[in-house]
């Protein structure tokens, strides 16, 4: 049974995250992928630092170190996807891929748990399948139908991310467990941000001079946006991690993914023109509907 606490913290996040995914899609223009999860990350540190101390102190025990590290490197990789995907395909298009996210959960409990989907699972898995795929064909113009989804690295890009998201929030339940979400989300963003800091740099090392850096944005529009965007993530995240300590992975995730692809819809639509059409809508619709028969 889910208390209300926790349906209450797993919306909360959910919007947060949508939020999020906006601010992240309007940063990708202004800044390369590397200073934008490094800044995000490391911005949202002194946030966590802060509700650390407030809290009793983290009982941190040894087994907190496995998932904490396997975490930090899901969120690293899902993390510089996200970026690659919005920038090369429209947000209402990719981001409702990430409802993928709950098919690899429980397919990953299966080895991992020994959880084993009963029948009205695996329907809402089907469901969930189909809406995506939906989402991807027929997308393009009647030109282009014909060219495999090789031709789209957005889509690609985008279900890494799923998985990779999909195995990190078990993860970041156990770590949770061995210590706090407090704690955890503070070495989580210090974690992400220092690894894509030492990657940027050892970019730079090897291309220092390549002519082709991205354009850097400065204005106050910039730094308005990503202040934003560091409290959002801070929030998002948070709010995830306490939802975690009251409900199962699954719910949460679910949640997440349903509300985030009904409001990429809009919010793509809103922001980036991006088309709004009918099989879109059913598409969402169907993902929506698969999630909802796996909660029940």
């Amino acid at each position: 049974m889910i208390s209300l606490l926790g349906i209450v913290l797993a919306v909360g996040a959910a919007l947060c995250f949508s939020l999020f995914d906006l601010l992240r899609k309007q940063l990708t223009g202004r800044l390369n992928d590397a200073s934008l999860v490094t800044i995000l990350a490391l911005g949202a540190s002194p946030l966590y630092a802060v509700w650390t101390v407030l809290q009793p102190p983290a009982e941190v025990s040894v087994a907190y170190a496995w998932p904490a590290a396997s975490a930090i490197a899901c969120n690293l990789g899902a993390n510089f996807g996200f970026l690659r995907s919005v920038r090369l395909s429209g947000l209402s298009a990719v981001v409702p891929l990430l409802s993928l996210t709950p098919v690899f959960t429980s397919l990953l409990a299966i080895p991992l748990l020994g959880e084993l989907p009963d029948a009205r699972a695996w329907l809402g898995i089907a469901m969930v399948v189909l809406g995506a795929l939906a989402l991807q064909l027929g997308r393009r113009g009647d030109k282009d139908r014909r060219r495999s989804w090789r031709a789209n690295a957005g889509t690609w890009w985008m279900i890494l991310v799923a998985f990779l998201w999909a195995a990190a929030l078990p993860l970041d339940k156990l770590a949770v467990a061995a210590s706090n979400a407090a704690f955890h989300g503070l070495v989580t963003h210090i974690g992400v941000g220092l690894c894509m800091m030492a990657l940027a740099l050892r970019g730079l090392r090897q291309a220092p001079l390549t002519g082709r850096r991205e354009r850097e944005g400065s204005g106050a529009r910039t730094w308005t946006l990503l202040l934003t965007g560091v409290v959002v993530g801070a929030a998002a995240l948070g709010l995830q991690l306490l939802a975690l300590q009251h409900a199962w992975v699954g719910f949460v995730d679910t949640v997440k993914r349903g509300i985030g692809s009904a409001l990429a819809l809009v919010l793509g639509r809103v922001f980036f023109a991006e088309p709004l059409t009918g099989r879109k809508v059913l598409a969402v619709a169907a993902i929506v509907a698969g999630m909802t028969v796996m909660l029940w």
